[in-house]
């Protein structure tokens, strides 16, 4: 078994390395075909043709496309991803990693709110068919689908921040205070209100497609078979109808969590948050290609791990799933 998984995992590390290979191909071409000039951007309509010249020349911009692709490939695999037009030549790295903290602070606390929310609320409305109980879910679950994320978020901020003055708009907690061991809860008031944004959206997809899933899994002959065979019904839904609806549900999962970084774009741009997808959209108006490039990167590398990752949770939640 465990030479199987080694074997995967290897498996899909290459393929992963392939999928970077073609997403940074992609990238450096879109960065290269969008209109504007990076160096222009950075040092305004008015800045001297000389100056421009030499910053060109100082980014390697001058150079072959061919020799800037293997040049950026080369020093990105050594952990150099260039430095930013916009952010006065500061390291790309350094600038995702000043940032990152945030929005994987949000992210991950997104993350734990949607699934102890969703998991219990889809159970319940699932084992409790039209009942007032699955009514209240499957409610809370269309309302959740249907709110646009920035508007939400405006509310949220104007009856708890504004007017009930309960939380400041803006987190005011610095990045070492956020990821200390007393700080990581006590900072979560602050950011309470953009993580109920970030998070509902993904809790009421997951909730409603829960309930669908037991649902579906509960009408199958097997089911019906383990009720005809005198099991309790509390062992027939939680030990085999709930593990087997939990697979997909586990893929939605996965995929939500990287959604979270667009979902994070409008989130931090609402709160004020500086976080890894307001530095996104804020390099795209810019033109700051090496940002774009490596923040690209980042999450194409995220996608790869989050892959494997739910891979082999299939595989613990359900052993007839083989890792091929």
């Amino acid at each position: 078994m465990a030479h199987e998984t080694f074997g995967y995992v290897a498996k899909r590390l290459l393929i992963g390395v392939i999928v970077l290979l073609g997403v940074y191909t992609l990238v450096f071409v879109l960065c290269f075909m969008m209109p504007g000039d990076p160096v222009r951007a950075s040092m305004g309509l008015h800045a001297d043709p000389v100056a421009m010249e030499l910053q060109r020349d100082l980014f390697g911009l001058n150079d072959p496309r061919y020799v800037q692709y293997f040049r950026y490939a080369s020093n990105f695999i050594r952990g150099d991803w260039g430095m930013s037009f916009r952010y006065d030549q500061q390291p790309v790295l350094d600038l995702i990693l000043q940032r990152l903290p945030r929005t994987a602070y949000l992210g991950l606390w997104s993350i734990i709110f949607c699934v102890t929310i969703s998991i219990p609320l889809g159970i319940v409305a699932a084992f409790r068919q039209n009942t007032a109980a699955d009514n209240a879910a499957v409610l809370v679950s269309q309302i959740g689908v249907s709110l646009p994320n920035f508007w939400f978020g405006l509310m949220l901020m104007v009856v708890f921040a504004v007017l009930a003055g309960w939380v400041d708009p803006v987190p005011q907690i610095t990045d070492d205070v956020l990821w200390s061991f007393p700080g990581f809860f006590t900072s979560l008031k602050d950011y309470s209100l953009a993580i109920i944004t970030l998070g509902t959206g993904m809790m009421a997809s997951i909730t409603k497609l829960l309930r669908e899933e037991i649902l579906e899994v509960s009408r199958q002959d097997y089911i019906t078979l383990l009720r005809a065979k005198g099991l309790p019904e509390r062992s027939v839904q939680m030990k085999h109808a709930l593990r087997n609806a939990l697979i997909p549900v586990i893929t939605i999962i996965g995929m939500q969590v990287l959604l979270l970084i667009s979902g994070a774009v409008l989130t931090e741009t609402v709160f004020g948050i500086n976080g890894l997808g307001r530095l996104y959209v804020d390099s795209v108006m810019q033109r700051d290609w090496f940002v774009i490039m490596g923040s690209t990167m980042l999450i194409t590398i995220g996608v790869v791990l989050i892959n494997i990752i739910v891979d082999l949770i299939y595989m613990i939640i359900d052993p007839r799933v083989k890792l091929r």
